[in-house]
């Protein structure tokens, strides 16, 4: 009756949750820019990047864990093209989040 047994569905749950996460990084990036000008100092700037690592970092966890659920059951593509997805995204947006620090550590 149901599509996709359990194990499956979990492990879209983790892939749509890792998807989200790869989302709030860039979101979260263009955030922490902005915070770069809160009060004084660098303080909000540099808890606006941490934050933003954590979300990824989550996704990354979310990732491993969909990879974790499936343990020798086959696969259909559509979980493993979103694993993908989600994956570059997340690589990309950490590789986005390094560039706008040392962009903005050095002036430009």
């Amino acid at each position: 009756m149901d599509q996709w047994p359990l194990k499956i569905r979990k492990q879209l749950i983790y892939t749509f949750l890792s998807l989200i996460c790869a989302a709030g990084v860039f979101y979260l990036s263009n955030l922490f820019q902005d915070m770069a000008y809160w009060g004084e100092g660098l303080t909000w700037y540099w808890v606006g990047i941490i934050f933003n690592y954590l979300i990824g970092l989550l996704g990354v966890m979310f990732i491993i864990f969909s990879l974790k659920s499936r343990k020798g059951d086959k696969e259909t593509s559509f979980p493993i093209l979103l694993r993908t997805l989600s994956g570059v995204t997340l690589v990309i947006g950490f590789l986005w989040t390094t560039f706008v620090i040392i962009a903005g550590i050095s002036g430009m």
